[in-house]
């Protein structure tokens, strides 16, 4: 009897363990990504600025579109930081989401180190309209320089 709660509390206790959830730790240095990026291109018809801040340790991410007079701009969404290996603690790239109710999108960017030593910031964005829109869903791809 003593060998049975034995072996159900430990496999309780084994349970709990292993399925608690767990997330590896993302990296702490997001200085790199954070601040204020414009779009390389200054005739893009798309995204024309990204800013990203950091607010009570979370990474945040707002665009703004290429809109006339004034730029549009895009809901605040949460960002989750990457780093370029799996022992780094500096983040180099984040992907976002955003659901604009018309559309989603997935934002993916990094720090693009071919480019005068990491000075500019790729962001990829892959957009999917809602069901029953004839729009196309696309991709596109823009450099973006801090200032």
């Amino acid at each position: 009897m003593k060998l049975l709660k034995s072996l159900t509390y430990t496999s309780v206790l084994a349970a709990a363990l292993f399925s608690a959830s767990s997330f590896a730790a993302t990296p702490i240095h997001t200085h790199g990504l954070v601040g204020t990026w414009h779009n390389a291109n200054p005739s893009s018809r798309g995204i024309i600025k990204v800013v990203v801040t950091k607010v009570g340790g979370h990474l945040k991410f707002k665009s703004y579109g290429s809109c006339h007079p004034n730029p549009c701009v895009h809901s605040t969404v949460m960002a989750q930081p990457y780093s370029r290996n799996i022992s780094s603690n500096h983040a180099v790239g984040f992907t976002a989401y955003r659901n604009s109710g018309f559309k989603t999108t997935r934002f993916d960017a990094m720090r693009d180190y071919g480019q005068s030593s990491g000075a500019f910031l790729r962001l990829n964005s892959f957009n999917k309209y809602a069901t029953g829109d004839s729009r196309k869903n696309y991709a596109s791809s823009d450099l973006f320089v801090k200032r």
